[in-house]
């Protein structure tokens, strides 16, 4: 009899067949994951190896920066050092000569008057008897010399040092700008070894009266020297990791600090006992000499007698030959390997014993599933065939209208997001790039949210859901940020695609950038708002505070309202001697040192000319015992010399207070204050009145005299 294979044991073959290879694939798949994890853990370790050796390379790097940037600043105060040094004492020197100049010098001839002052610097000495100081002439002529004294009255424009640089024509370049004096750097012989010149710093100015140039100078060395055992110190205190620590020798081999070896230092380990130890110190210099670099080889541990095997890097500063050496010993990476080792091997094991338990688990799961399946299968073809062809008609019908939109949406100057019903990005427009800078592969699939600028909080948001779930639409203005991470402010229409059981398809967002206008807006509004020259609040940004804050005063009982009326006394003589440039750097300045005697809650003004302006909230408790301190540092702060460009102007000021009370207007408390400056000023100047009582506030000079 035919059997054909719709017969009913077909199916069950079909799925038993099915199943087999199934079940083979997986025991393949088991196979090749244990043999891929195996081998992907034996490349791990030696990548891991060679990652802690990468690792212990950039620590002995930044650690040996870090050493370096010290000793660098170490030596660096030196030289600062020396230049203040160098500078007082030729400030010294230029005040002794003017102050002999002025006392002498309509008394006695000009020739005398040289001599006088040459002579009354020759035998001066500081720097622990190696200073001097020396005078010079613009032409180059040596006027005074007091350590080679037959070279006076001759000409020095020759002398050089050992790398060519002129050592007179120095001096003349460093005193040849608008200060008149300058520092100059040059090598010469030190006074214990004449036979090798080494980094001298010298300060020189220029005696105004003869049009002399006066210095002094000493050697760099003798400073740093001075810092060497605080450079010693610090190297022996460093340390990092387990083992690691620093030493430093010179460029001969001999150790000068070590930071687990102390009791070695001052042994030149070329000479050691050991061959090992001269072979890595002789390799370590050669390392050095070569510019230095990375280096294993066996060393001392502290606490042992063993060398153990040790990695470092090798510097050279070769400006002060000296080797600095930043090692770390290898147990500590033998540890690492061998303890990640283990780790490994148990992880290999878990894993074959976990495939084994997921190979039953998916064969089991594997057959129920072929069978739902194979059952799911037939009905879902047809389903699938029956949504196929109506969906390409549905397409047909809608593929012109799809071309119009596209046109539309491509050509908009608004920039365009279309995203789905999980706010996904579907499609964005020509002009979303161009406002944005994200192209249309950089956000599709992400959420409008890359955009966020962090400005807006989530209360900002949630009412914006809100709105748009029952009104279906939200329009509103928002802050963006561009890809290049530059903060925007943007008109924002957000509305809904709908279906017709009015689940939501999509969100559509139109946006423009409104940048300028926001600029313009402001532009207008600092305009209005401040004074230009010293940024401060100016008469109308007064009147709105001062008005506001008294309407709140008398409504819910704040702190109290006062006003200082600041005038400066004199400002007219200022600009007259001056100039206007300079009274307007006054103006300036004043209105800084009014800031910083105020809180926040203050407000300064500059309401015209030299006339300023402070609105003081305070506490009702203490106010007088506040403002008459606040009118203390005000007067102190604006009594101290005002310097500009070698300008200094004293100068003080009159201040009026006033004091709101219960009933009067802004009117009539700017004439309180404006009347109390006005008794301020009759009563001398450079004190601060009180409305109130009309008792003027001593001035600082006043309060010091017993």
């Amino acid at each position: 009899m035919y059997k054909d294979n719709n017969s009913p044991r077909f199916p069950v073959r079909l799925l038993w067949g099915i199943s087999l290879i199934i079940l083979l694939l997986l025991l393949l798949q088991t196979v090749y994951i244990i043999f891929s994890t195996r081998t992907q853990h034996q490349q791990q370790l030696a990548s891991l190896q060679e990652e802690l050796m990468q690792e212990q390379r950039k620590r002995l790097k930044a650690e040996m920066n870090d050493a370096e940037h010290m000793i660098g600043q170490m030596f660096t105060e030196a030289t600062d050092l020396l230049k203040r040094e160098s500078r007082t004492q030729t400030l010294q020197a230029l005040q002794l000569m003017n102050s002999l100049y002025q006392r002498y010098h309509q008394q006695l001839s000009e020739a005398e008057m040289k001599k006088l002052l040459v002579e009354a610097l020759r035998d001066i000495r500081f720097f622990d008897g190696r200073g001097y100081y020396f005078i010079d002439q613009m032409d180059g002529t040596a006027v005074l010399l007091p350590t080679v004294p037959q070279l006076e009255g001759r000409s020095l424009l020759d002398n050089q040092d050992d790398t060519g640089h002129y050592i007179m024509q120095g001096l003349i370049d460093a005193v040849s700008n608008s200060q008149q004096a300058g520092f100059s750097y040059y090598r010469w012989y030190a006074p214990d070894d004449d036979q090798q010149m080494k980094d001298k710093i010298a300060y020189a100015a220029v005696f105004e009266p003869y049009n002399w140039i006066v210095g002094t100078g000493d050697y760099l060395y003798r400073f740093e020297n001075d810092l060497k055992p605080h450079i010693y110190h610090y190297i022996r205190n460093i340390r990092f990791g387990h083992t690691g620590y620093f030493a430093l020798s010179d460029s001969d081999g001999t150790l000068l600090a070590s930071g687990v070896t102390p009791e070695l230092e001052g042994v030149n380990f070329i000479d050691d006992a050991d061959p090992r130890v001269r072979d890595s110190a002789e390799s370590m210099l050669d390392t050095a000499r070569k510019g230095g670099g990375y280096q294993f080889y066996d060393w001392y541990k502290s606490g042992e007698t063993d060398l153990s095997k040790k990695l470092s890097l090798i510097n050279p500063l070769n400006n002060r030959e000296w080797i600095l050496i930043a090692g770390i010993f290898q147990d500590e990476l033998n540890e690492l390997l061998s303890a990640q080792k283990q780790a490994l091997d148990s992880e290999l094991r878990n894993v074959a014993f976990n495939q084994l338990i997921a190979l039953t688990m998916i064969g089991l799961l594997a057959l129920l599933i072929t069978l739902i399946y194979s059952r799911w299968l037939k009905s879902r073809f047809k389903r699938y065939e029956d949504d196929i062809n109506r969906q390409q008609a549905m397409l047909r019908e809608t593929a012109d209208s799809l071309k119009l939109s596209s046109l539309i949406f491509e050509s908009a100057y608004e920039g365009v997001i279309v995203s789905d019903a999980n706010n996904r990005i579907l499609q964005v427009n020509k002009a979303f790039t161009r406002i944005t800078g994200y192209s249309e592969d950089e956000v599709i699939g992400k959420s409008p949210s890359v955009l966020s600028s962090g400005l807006q909080d989530d209360v900002f948001y949630q009412r914006m859901w809100q709105r748009l779930a029952v009104a279906g639409i939200w329009r509103g203005e928002i802050w963006n940020k561009r890809k290049n991470d530059e903060i925007y402010p943007e008109w924002l229409s957000i509305s809904l695609n709908k279906d017709a059981s009015g689940n939501v398809l999509n969100y559509i967002a139109i946006f423009y950038d409104i940048t300028q206008r926001k600029e313009l807006e402001q532009q207008l509004r600092s305009m209005a708002e401040t004074d230009p020259l010293t940024g401060l609040a100016n008469r109308r940004s007064l009147m709105d505070s001062l008005n506001r804050d008294m309407s709140f005063k008398e409504r819910y009982h704040s702190p109290g309202i006062a006003l200082f009326f600041v005038d400066l006394d004199h400002f007219k003589w200022i600009n007259d001697s001056y100039g206007h440039d300079v009274g307007d750097s006054v103006l300036m300045e004043v209105a800084n040192r009014l800031i910083s005697c105020l809180r926040e809650s203050d407000l300064a003004c500059r309401v015209g000319g030299d006339e300023f302006v402070i609105l003081c909230k305070y506490k009702l408790e203490d106010g007088d015992q506040q403002l008459r301190q606040l009118s203390s540092r005000l007067l102190d702060q604006l009594m101290k010399p005002f310097s500009f460009a070698e300008i200094e102007i004293d100068i003080s000021c009159s201040i009026g207070v006033a004091v709101h009370h219960k009933g009067d207007d802004a009117f009539g408390l700017m004439k309180s204050a404006d009347q109390a400056l006005y008794e301020a000023k009759h009563q001398g100047r450079g004190r601060a009145v009180f409305s109130d009582t009309l008792n003027a506030s001593p001035s600082p000079a006043e309060a010091e005299t017993p």
